[in-house]
């Protein structure tokens, strides 16, 4: 059976315990298991990596299994998202000591025997409660150790819920507000139209330059050159034969199995090594029995299922544990689902568990051969490689640059690098030219300019070590207009451009609401609210949106900073067609947003009160 009867009894303690990640982010159950590494500290408690990595594994289940996109998991803002909630998480702890909330033992009790995850057939199962803690390496202290403080973390969000008050009569007003739907037609006109009839002399251009000298002063600039050491470098000149790529196929096969999945059923007949050999093969002879009445009636497969299974999740339907891929379920229940044919049943199946009977209920995506994924494997045994060499030799790497640091001729030969030239780069430039703030501190650092040694070695990305020196190093200097005309002249441009378009749109409102001008050639013709805006830009939509109702049609302009002057004609407004339902669907909402207000101003208060430290190093390569 799977790691699953494990992962699915894992979510449903990790649902009681888990306080909502929109506030709290990740809950204590994410114990520090040792590592030295601190992520973030908060007063005198240290958040480890370890803490960060188990919070990753827990989202990555949760996207896996609403089938989401897991990429969002490497983005840097994520994981900062990960590590604040993290740190919000441990200053609601703080605060639940600070300020005494406690959970007595009648109210633990009662919230525990009330739970519907630890309930068979309606009432309390003292066995289901016990397996949930054993499959999930607790015991019953620590679990409810772990559920009080959710409980007493549950009772700040609920003095904070109390807080919330708005009164109701005015809801529906509101309400009215914000299902609103109004009726427009559009005119746009174009900066590029303007831009085409701008001409821009040099009296101009030297007026303005001259106006803002300040604004074309050259910034210090380096010229450098540098050498990569990196894997990508390296898997040229590594070599891996077919017999190498053969194993390493057959080692990590689970890696390579396309999209084909298998829906299965199965009969759980719990055994394990607390038993003895006699408790054992009671328990086997009994499987061996309903697995010869299956393979005469294999129809009572689901009855049996339901009566017999000692997987409760499964037992409720029917014993359906639904698609898997291969590396979820544990080896022996894999290697038996991925051989039988739709509808067969296996024979008796030996896990940790227990005894199975297994039936393959369906098929799906296809199955993919050694032929099929051989390039790809040989490519990731050749990085692998690299990537070993790389960490050997990354240290050698390092000392040489340092130790021989009137030059970088030392490290090419050694590793046979190409030397690499740099333009004139200011700062900023330098920041850009490798993603890393680091490496634009030590190319303009004075030192490094002055004798024209080599920098330390930085890792500018992931296995990416890099090394430079100052070839050449100018001062900052008002740049010559001959330099900045061209810059200049584009900037006139499109100011100028700008300010007529907005001068003849606002004019063309102005004559359309006295009634001076004539209607131009909508191009459009829409109705709109404040989840549906057809495709309009925020800030047209906004616009629309303030537009004063009370003396129908209205006309108004605005500028988009997309390179468009929207004219709006406000002819019509809906707002009486909102239902009871709608009405109470907001308040719900409405009231949510509130508490959730509340709730962020609470925790940042808490952070305002504390030292917090967040190791931005760590971040940075936690990639």
């Amino acid at each position: 059976m799977r790691n699953g009867l494990e992962k699915k009894w894992a979510k449903v303690v990790l649902a009681i315990i888990v306080v909502p990640f929109a506030l709290f982010g990740i809950d204590s159950y994410l114990n520090s298991m040792g590592s030295n590494v601190t992520v973030a500290s908060v007063n005198n408690f240290e958040i480890t990596a370890q803490d960060f990595q188990r919070s990753m594994m827990v989202l990555q289940e949760r996207l896996d299994a609403e089938g989401q996109d897991r990429s969002i998991l490497e983005s840097p803002e994520f994981r900062k998202s990960v590590i604040d909630s993290l740190v919000d998480s441990q200053l609601i702890k703080s605060a639940v000591d600070k300020y005494n909330f406690r959970i007595s033992d009648d109210q633990l009790s009662t919230y525990i025997v009330g739970m519907p995850d630890f309930q068979e057939n309606g009432k309390f199962s003292q066995d289901r409660y016990d397996q949930i803690v054993q499959y999930n390496g607790l015991t019953p202290k620590k679990l409810e150790q772990q559920i009080r403080g959710d409980m007493a973390t549950q009772q700040i969000q609920g003095t904070l819920a109390n807080l919330t008050y708005f009164p109701k009569k005015n809801i529906e007003e509101i309400a009215k507000i914000a299902y609103q739907k109004r009726h427009v037609k559009l005119y746009d006109m174009l900066l590029l139209d303007y831009e085409d009839k701008i001409k821009v002399s040099d009296d101009e251009i030297k007026e303005f330059y001259e106006a803002n000298t300040d604004s074309f002063i050259r910034p210090d600039q380096v010229k450098i050159e540098f050498v990569v050491y990196s894997v990508a470098n390296i898997v040229p000149n590594v070599n891996v034969t077919d017999e190498e790529v053969k194993e390493f196929y057959e080692f990590n096969k689970q890696n390579y199995e396309g999209d084909e999945e298998r829906s299965a059923s199965h009969i759980l007949f719990m055994a394990d090594a607390s038993q003895s050999d006699e408790e054992v093969e009671k328990v086997r002879q009994k499987a061996s029995d309903v697995l010869k009445d299956l393979k005469k009636d294999p129809k009572k497969f689901e009855e049996y299922a339901k009566d017999l299974s000692q997987d409760p999740e499964s037992a409720k339907n029917g014993g359906s544990l639904g698609f898997f891929k291969r590396g979820v379920m544990v080896k022996e229940f894999e290697e038996s689902a991925f051989t039988l044919n739709k509808g067969e049943i296996s024979d008796l199946v030996r896990t940790d568990f227990g005894f199975h009977i297994i039936r393959l209920d369906d098929v799906k995506g296809d199955q993919v051969s050694y032929k099929d994924v051989k390039a790809q494997v040989k490519g990731e045994l050749l990085y692998g490689k690299a990537l070993e060499i790389y960490n050997t030799n990354a240290e050698d790497f390092s000392n040489i640059v340092y130790e021989q640091k009137e030059s970088l001729d030392p490290v090419i030969k050694k590793y046979n690098l190409d030397v690499q030239q740099s333009p004139w780069m200011s700062k900023a430039d330098a920041e850009n030219f490798f993603n890393n703030p680091v490496f634009a501190e030590a190319v303009f650092d004075q030192t490094i300019i002055d004798s024209k040694f080599n920098t330390p070695a930085i890792e500018v990305s992931p296995n990416n070590l890099v090394s430079a020196r100052v070839v050449d190093f100018r001062e900052s200097e008002a740049q010559a207009l001959d330099d900045v005309k061209d810059e200049i002249k584009t900037f006139l441009t499109k100011r100028n451009s700008q300010e007529n378009l907005i001068n003849d749109g606002n004019k063309l409102v102005e004559g359309l609401q006295d009634g001076s001008a004539k209607e131009p050639k909508w191009i459009d013709e829409l109705t709109i609210d404040r989840s549906d805006k057809q495709g309009l830009s925020d800030v047209i939509a906004e616009e629309i949106f303030k537009m004063n109702s009370s003396n129908l049609p209205i006309y108004s302009g605005i500028y988009d900073p997309k390179g468009e002057f929207m004219v709006i004609k406000l002819d019509k407004v809906d707002s009486e067609s909102i239902l009871e339902e709608d009405v109470e669907f907001f308040n719900e909402e409405f009231m949510a947003a509130i508490e959730k207000e509340i709730e962020k101003s609470y925790v940042e208060d808490l952070r305002a009160e504390s030292k917090v430290k967040i190791n931005s190093k760590f971040l940075q390569f936690a990639q």
